[in-house]
């Protein structure tokens, strides 16, 4: 029979933890070799997305957000919603995440604009969460086997794809990170004794509040700490009432502060989205469902998808409805049998139910409210039970010989191979956009949202058709949706159908009057059609809807470039560099210069345009005409090699190289 070094640690038979002698501590050094070794575990699932591309919501969070381009907007971090600079009817949300937007500032300092600073960043935070969850293990169970395999599932459970692969998701981390740490150190106060615990007190308020800031969640942690001091503690017996409220009062304090400061800047905690079909009495049903649905997730995590389609109708949820009260019967009884034998692997059933409940109700959520992301945090309880049952079941097969350890080891090793593979194969649908997209409408065709944001990969990569297609597509699916109806609206206008555009813009700004997209580009097909008053006011609508919207104060540019009324155009261009430093802005701003009569003031305009994209040839193409017609000859032919190396077909590029060559040749 192979030995079993940490038998020891592990009783077999499980009795009352009181009844029980406490087993010897972990050595330091060989916890430490057990964290190194589930960081690597949590790390190496996920080394492909390293390779992945922003997708989503990465782009308008990350690409198009001015507050994480210099730390000039802190005060606008911690007291509005994430989507507060884009101004228009999104700016007014709930979604508050300090947490993440200061981590994607940090993030934005350290690697620029590129994907694989903040995938790193991930993968970092989801290897933290994975030794946390083995540090609290091991402080609640005081079993290193046990903190290991549940430490283990959940570093290579596949329901967490999700979070880890998309940059977005990364508050699913965050907040998991913080939240572990919190309960750590609540778990570590019953050792603490008189002024010593005031370090823990103080670090664990300190992980509180960013837990808070890092999603709303964070308010179950509190209840889930009193619950567990009164009834799951080991000292229960021994302590007063006074002495557990001490241990967890301080969260009840902040959480207080936190809903007060919460409402206060945002309004509500949560949004109320309506919901047709969808009464208050129907909320049970679809929170039934979802349980259901978030359960065999969880036990069966096939055919994993970014955007689930939740029905209209309350009567088609019955069925999974009849499935979440199934799932919760089996809680119950899981609770019951397990409490008799580790209260520990009982709370694993609390934690879940209690960590799951904020995203069971469909009108807090948005119009997916089932996503694998939410299971996150959840998980942990679920392999705390895994873990212990694994352990036990380790543990009964001692005294059968070696047999049953070496099948079950196999099985094991199986199903974690598996579970990899899984993972690594649902990396590789996070690679692009084109690809996720894809992938996603594979599984949910009928996602109205997904073929819309499909269409813009398509209309970004000038498929004008495909685009179009896409978003007749999300239409038929959804027929007054803003999005599409304002998307269509820029492919008419591209064809010159200019009426057609106006009409789906018209049609996007009854559906929400205050869409700044929407104003910018009917007052762009205005413009075309030589309707300048109309074109300027909707411009400066949308403007003023979001004035740190760069794309507004370059529409509003070029449009007073090409009536010549170049102080206007001049300051819009100004604007534009100082919310964010574009290539467009400084173009436009070194046009304008230019047709002043300021050389100087352009070169500089395009030097600082080339600087800012390195890698677009049109900076060389407008400093090689600056210097052709200020008749510096030789400048304006490195400048044009420079851009053909990087687009060796520009025809115009081409031509004026050949022509300065042959005056070179003539002088």
């Amino acid at each position: 029979m192979t030995p079993d070094p940490l038998a020891d640690l592990t009783p077999s038979t499980p009795v009352p933890p009181e009844d029980k002698q406490s087993p010897a501590p972990l050595p330091g050094k060989l916890r430490v070799v057990y964290c190194l070794i589930l960081a690597a575990v949590a790390l190496v699932p996920y080394l492909a997305s390293l390779r992945n591309d922003f997708v989503y919501d990465d782009f308008d969070q990350v690409l198009a957000n001015p507050y994480i381009r210099n730390f000039h907007h802190l005060r606008e971090i911690f007291t509005s919603s994430v989507w507060s600079f884009l101004g228009d009817f999104r700016g007014a949300s709930n979604y508050y995440r300090p947490v993440m937007s200061m981590g994607y500032l940090f993030c934005y300092q350290m690697f620029g604009p590129h994907a694989l600073g903040f995938h790193l960043a991930n993968l970092l935070a989801n290897a933290g969460v994975v030794v946390l969850v083995f540090l609290v293990t091991l402080k609640m169970f005081r079993a290193p086997k046990v903190a290991l395999v549940a430490a283990c599932i959940f570093a290579l459970h596949p329901i967490h794809s999700e979070a880890v692969n998309w940059i977005a998701a990364v508050t699913e981390l965050e907040l998991a990170l913080f939240y572990l740490l919190t309960f750590w150190c609540f778990l570590a106060l019953a050792r603490a004794a008189g002024k010593s615990s005031a370090p823990l007190q103080i670090a664990m308020a300190g992980s509180f509040v960013f837990a808070l800031l890092s999603k709303e969640q964070a308010l179950t942690l509190p209840v889930l700490a009193a619950i567990y001091e009164h009834f799951f503690r080991e000292d229960r017996a021994q302590t007063t009432k006074f002495q557990k409220l001490r241990r967890y009062g301080s969260l009840f304090i902040l959480a207080a502060v936190y809903l007060v400061f919460r409402t206060h800047y945002l309004g509500s905690l949560a949004p109320s989205l309506d919901r047709p079909g969808f009464g208050t009495e129907d909320l049970v049903v679809s929170a039934l469902a979802l349980v259901g649905q978030y359960c065999w997730k969880l036990v069966w995590p096939a055919h994993l998808c970014a955007y689930y389609l939740f029905p209209g109708d309350i009567t088609t949820l019955y069925p999974s409805a009849l499935g979440g009260l199934l799932a919760l019967a089996i809680c119950a009884y899981a609770f019951v049998v397990l409490r008799k034998s580790d209260r520990h692997a009982a709370f694993g059933v609390v934690w879940f139910l209690a960590t799951l409940a904020p995203v069971l109700n469909v009108h807090w959520m948005t119009s997916n409210p089932f996503a694998e992301r939410y299971l996150y945090l959840s998980s942990v309880g679920f392999c705390w039970i895994l873990g212990w049952l694994g352990v036990r079941w380790w543990n009964s097969l001692s005294a059968r010989g070696s047999r049953g350890r070496v099948a079950l080891a196999i099985a094991a090793g199986l199903i974690a191979m598996l579970c990899v593979v899984r993972t690594v194969a649902r990396d590789l649908d996070w690679r692009d956009n084109l690809t996720f997209y894809t992938a996603t409408l594979e599984l949910s065709p009928d996602a109205y949202y997904i073929h819309n944001n499909l269409g813009t990969v398509y209309w970004a990569r000038g498929n004008t058709a495909a685009a179009a297609d896409e978003w007749r597509a999300a239409l038929r699916l959804a027929p007054n949706n803003e999005y599409a109806l304002h998307n269509l609206g820029l492919a008419e206008h591209e064809q010159k159908h200019y009426q057609e555009a106006e009409d789906l813009y018209l049609r996007a700004l009854a559906v929400r009057s205050n869409y700044m997209d929407a104003h910018l580009d009917l007052g762009k097909t205005y413009a075309a059609t030589g309707r300048l008053q109309e074109a300027e006011a909707q411009m400066l609508v949308a403007e003023n809807l979001s004035p740190l919207s760069v794309r507004a104060h370059n529409t509003l540019s070029e449009f007073y470039f090409d009536q010549r009324r170049l102080p206007e155009a001049e300051a819009e261009a100004r604007r534009s560099v100082e919310v964010e430093p574009t290539p467009q802005g400084y173009w436009d701003l070194g046009l304008v210069e230019w047709l002043k009569g300021d050389r100087s003031g352009a070169e500089k305009a395009f030097l600082s345009a080339e600087a800012a994209s390195p890698s677009d040839s049109r900076g060389h193409f407008m400093l090689g005409l600056l210097y052709m017609d200020a008749n510096r000859n030789a400048d304006a032919m490195r400048e044009y090699r420079a851009g053909l190396q990087i687009e060796p077909t520009n025809a115009e590029a081409i031509a004026n190289l050949k022509k300065l060559e042959f005056l070179g040749a003539q002088n």
